[in-house]
């Protein structure tokens, strides 16, 4: 079962960080005053958001002497760019694209950034993955030569989609549609494109409004996602429930990517 972002269900991780945060009394060595901690937030209508603000809410409540600045971002990618430069203190990030930064292997950026670092596992992100309504595609590897909308431009979905693709397939086997998720949606269900990935929690709204439209979830399992495991060992085998979305009657295998905490390097232990 795919654990849901919800902030209540996530009570557990942010009572155990807030009860360590809360054994120490933060300042500045050099000047005794109360230190700034930059916490990225995500976009407004993200998944990382609840769980960041709620985040930002315990430092406060339990660590009054710490100034929390709250970092609108769009998401992993910026995160963990962010994490790097200095820029903030504390963010979210799927685990593939933390992976990928951490060994230089995204297409956005060849350096290997080291400077991020894990504090925690969060939840999953289950990767799934769409077909219009009236396809008659029952299986990823009917995608070849069809066209597959991953995301926006290097956004987190999108690093996930086209890892994905790029491990099971072989180039040029698949036309990579980069649009937003609401021209992502619309494309879907107006038969512009054949399938659609969104890489988020379970149920997402997104894909109950296309599954309620008709759109149907497709297994991501086989001998070739072994293959896509050995070079992406950040990908989880996922079930999601076949009560998940209108019109399930059975469970679909997929994959998952956890949701991480982390901190840049060098930030005080006592944080």
């Amino acid at each position: 079962m795919i654990v849901r972002p919800h902030v209540a269900s996530l009570v557990p991780v942010i009572a155990s960080l807030m009860f360590a945060l809360s054994c120490g009394h933060v300042q500045s060595a050099a000047t005794e005053q109360p230190v700034t901690i930059r916490l990225s937030t995500g976009f407004r209508s993200g998944n990382f958001r609840p769980f960041s603000e709620a985040l930002a809410k315990g430092y406060g409540q339990l660590m009054p002497d710490v100034r929390i600045q709250q970092v609108d971002t769009s998401g992993s990618l910026d995160n963990i760019q962010g994490l790097e430069d200095g820029a903030i203190d504390i963010g979210l990030s799927q685990a593939g694209i933390a992976y990928m930064a951490y060994n230089g292997r995204l297409r956005q950026s060849a350096r290997p950034m080291r400077r991020i670092r894990g504090v925690a596992i969060l939840n999953s992100s289950a990767v799934q993955l769409l077909v219009g309504p009236r396809s008659r595609i029952r299986s990823i590897d009917e995608l070849v030569g069809r066209r597959v909308g991953v995301g926006p431009d290097g956004s987190g979905a999108a690093v996930i989609s086209q890892a994905l693709l790029h491990g099971y397939f072989s180039p040029g086997d698949v036309h990579e549609v980069n649009a937003t998720v609401p021209q992502t949606t619309s494309m879907l269900l107006a038969y512009a494109i054949d399938a659609a990935f969104t890489v988020s929690s379970v149920p997402n709204e997104d894909v109950k409004h296309m599954t309620e439209a008709g759109a149907r979830l497709i297994p991501i399992r086989g001998p070739r996602v072994d293959r896509l495991r050995t070079m992406y060992p950040f990908f989880r085998s996922e079930i999601i429930p076949a009560d998940a979305y209108h019109g399930m009657d059975q469970p679909v295998n997929t994959l998952s990517v956890d949701v991480v905490l982390l901190v840049r390097a060098g930030l005080d232990d006592a944080i």
